[in-house]
Formats: structure tokens, C-alpha cells, sequence
């Protein structure tokens, strides 16, 4: 995904104590690009925002991402953005086996 012309490359660090996400971005030297470190600091992912001008202003309860829903060749929104999980860990694997 990206703005610019090119594929942008993320890992994604989901984190089963408390369901949370982190999105970092993949650097590579001599890209020409400024580093961006993270797309996404480490909180719950929801499904579909309710944004509003103050956290915590919407009644409405969001649905958030589970590893449920998170597969390998199934496209993700985060805030808008597509995004294509397409590999995982060895770790992963196992987990999703069991």
C-alpha cells in the first residue's frame, strides 16, 4: 500500500495477553525514503473506527480484529488503509495449528 507509486512493506506484531496490534514499518537502506517508524503504535485494532473530535465521545461499541481474523491472503483495514497479510512467523503457524 502506498501513496507514492510504490509497495510499502509492514510487520504486524499481534499480541495475544491483551489483543492488541502494532504496525512498523519495513526500512530498507538507500530507499529514498524519510523512515517512518511505526503506522500503528500498540493498541486494540477496530474492525471499522468511530472517530470522533474527543476519544471516548461515541456510545457505540467497535469490534476489534481477533487472530481469528487475521489470516494469511486476507486484506485488513487499518484506519482506511488495505492492507494484505500475506506470511507469518514459524511460532504463528504452530499457534494457528493447535
Amino acid at each position: 500500500m502506498s501513496y507514492d507509486g510504490g509497495d510499502k512493506f509492514y510487520t504486524m506484531n499481534y499480541f495475544l495477553s491483551d489483543n492488541s496490534v502494532e504496525v512498523k514499518e519495513i526500512n530498507t537502506a538507500n530507499s529514498g525514503r524519510t523512515p517512518f517508524p511505526k503506522l500503528l503504535k500498540r493498541q486494540k485494532l477496530p474492525k471499522k473506527p468511530i472517530l470522533t473530535h474527543c476519544p471516548g465521545m461515541s456510545l457505540k461499541q467497535e469490534d476489534y480484529y481477533s487472530p481469528a481474523d487475521i489470516t494469511c491472503g486476507t486484506p485488513i483495514k487499518i484506519y482506511g488503509r488495505d492492507c494484505m497479510v500475506f506470511d507469518c512467523d514459524d511460532f504463528t503457524k504452530q499457534w494457528y495449528r493447535t
